[in-house]
């Protein structure tokens, strides 16, 4: 099946299958993206944070942040009685936010977050050395002027993992609907920056598993017209100069 074929396969998920994507399969898939994925001098300035099956409670954390981002989410909309019903609970979270249930219920949840990296390979220590060449990778204070072109390689390595995904029967969606703030992560310790404490820039979220309900098929729900909910056509994207 060519590249193509693969992709067009993909659609995202609004409600995954309970059914859990072993680990060594995920392992196995992010393995094949890093090999694959290329990066700017080799510095691969992100981490992929894997938050498994066992993990519900990283999931709820993240889903809340991801939510009350939303300046539509209703930070009262659970009603009281549905905190005694989980099945209504998760019912009513379906109905209330369908366009974010995925990051709270899928197999595997993946954060994108950026890392400082604590040295160059060699080869780029010895053009720091020899030619002067400055590693902004390696250096904190230089966290937002390479947020812009780290996103760039975390949209690579997500979009050759969604291939991998894809290829094998397997789903995803993304998510870039979250707090944009570092210090709305103080929580989360396990996206900070390795030194000094420091809460890591968030880029972006991925859930993985076996779909189960498509935003298509949610589109022909709520009856969306036809050609309604479209890209922009090829050529107003494609500029040739």
């Amino acid at each position: 099946m060519s590249i193509f074929d693969t992709m067009e396969k993909r659609h995202h998920v609004i409600k995954y299958k309970p059914d859990v994507v072993p680990d060594k399969i995920i392992r196995d898939l992010l393995y094949r993206a890093w090999k694959i994925s290329p990066s700017k001098n080799n510095f691969m300035p992100y981490h992929v944070n894997v938050i498994g099956p066992d993990k519900q409670t990283e999931k709820d954390i993240i889903y809340g942040k991801v939510v009350n981002n939303h300046k539509f989410y209703d930070q009262l909309g659970l009603a009281k009685d549905t905190e005694a019903n989980p099945q209504m609970k998760m019912e009513y979270e379906f109905k209330k936010n369908p366009n974010y249930y995925h990051v709270k219920h899928n197999s595997h949840l993946l954060v994108y977050s950026q890392r400082v990296c604590p040295q160059p390979n060699k080869f780029y220590q010895r053009m720091v050395k020899e030619k002067g060449h400055f590693a902004e990778q390696c250096e904190f204070d230089q966290v937002e002027a390479t947020a812009e072109s780290i996103s760039f390689e975390v949209g690579l390595f997500a979009s050759n993992l969604t291939a991998l995904c894809i290829e094998k029967g397997i789903d995803v969606s993304y998510t870039a609907c979250l707090p944009k703030a570092r210090d709305k992560w103080k929580d989360t310790p396990y996206l900070w920056y390795d030194k000094e404490k420091q809460v890591a820039k968030i880029h972006s979220l991925m859930s993985i598993g076996y779909g189960d309900y498509y935003r298509y098929e949610w589109l022909k729900d709520i009856k969306a017209e036809e050609g309604e909910d479209v890209k922009p056509e090829a050529d107003d994207i494609i500029k040739w100069i």
